[in-house]
């Protein structure tokens, strides 16, 4: 039986959704697999006991967040024998990786970059890496039509995904050329989005239910003689002020890109207007369009059933 680690970040639900689906994907092939929460610190048990890695998180300008660097900074290094030492190459267990955000462009493909360098360090290699678009949680709000297509594009994929991770069959996403230098450049919104955080502030909508401040990840969020106080520790992973029942945060010099409240994941309301058509509609054509080919060239494995159909590779390990 494989045993699986996935860490996992996850701002507003998006990306823990993925994951979830993951899990359930791996499970039904076969697979032990352990889920781990980023926002419960840092994984301190020994990861040789896992067969291989993965780290999911949200995009945040073309970055893994701050806080999954910082995670993955602080991982243990694998445990390498005498004879592993020797052979550099077969020592190292398998990493894959898994992505969300809202449109799919290719300078996207860059966010893993860091990501993949510390972890190279400590005795892992990325064989797969997988780009979900899931809808926006800042910038604007997509429909509910196209929250649920990108959720059912990425459900019914994931466990084609999963069953190429452990088969061992490669898939990695092309980066963009200087793609180190404009993941470095683009870095700059971890500095941006501490700065910002500090002029968050509560309207007199509130009603001091203080979800925001429970859920925060990095605890940035505090209540000071009855008044609400953001500090210089946000992400700007939007899930204060996507979830606040009575959309009483405002979003410092991002206000006017704010999205408050869930999407309908189950049902499409064909009445809705969209009002973003024109919006990165090339990028999203090309997107479904991959999406839908590798359902039709992997229908035989989703009409068998999952294990029937699987060749574990030896080399898993």
């Amino acid at each position: 039986m494989k045993k699986i680690l996935i860490c996992y970040f996850s701002g507003t639900g998006n990306t823990k959704k993925v994951v979830q689906k993951a899990y359930d994907s791996f499970e039904e092939m076969g697979c032990d697999v352990t889920l781990y929460n980023i926002d419960d610190g840092f994984y301190k048990d020994d990861l040789n006991q896992f067969d291989c890695l993965g780290i999911a998180y949200p995009i945040h300008a073309f970055n893994a967040p701050s806080n999954v660097i910082k995670f993955v900074k602080n991982l243990n290094k694998l445990n390498k024998d005498k004879k592993d030492k020797k052979d550099k190459k077969s020592s190292k267990k398998p990493l894959f990786i898994i992505k969300t955000s809202g449109e799919p462009l290719a300078l996207n493909n860059i966010s893993s970059v860091k990501i993949k360098s510390i972890l190279k360090k400590k005795g892992f290699v990325l064989n797969n890496e997988y780009h979900y678009c899931m809808p926006y949680n800042i910038i604007f709000r997509h429909s509910d039509n196209m929250a649920y297509k990108m959720w059912k594009s990425a459900e019914n994929v994931l466990p084609i995904d999963c069953k190429e991770i452990i088969e061992g069959k490669k898939s990695k996403l092309k980066y963009f050329p200087c793609g180190r230098l404009l993941a470095w450049i683009f870095r700059i919104e971890h500095w941006g989005g501490r700065v910002n955080g500090k002029h968050y502030k509560v309207n007199d909508k509130c009603i001091s239910c203080q979800l925001c401040v429970k859920r925060c990840p990095t605890q940035n969020i505090t209540i000071e003689d009855g008044e609400f106080k953001f500090g210089k520790n946000c992400l700007m992973c939007m899930r204060c002020s996507f979830h606040c029942p009575k959309n009483s945060i405002k979003i410092g010099w991002f206000e006017k890109w704010k999205v408050n409240g869930p999407y309908n994941f189950n049902n499409p309301n064909e009445g809705e207007e969209e009002r973003h058509k024109k919006y990165c509609k090339k990028s999203y054509k090309k997107y479904f369009a991959r999406m839908d080919k590798k359902l039709e060239n992997n229908k035989s494995f989703l009409e068998s059933g999952t294990k029937s159909n699987l060749k574990f590779d030896d080399n898993f390990t």
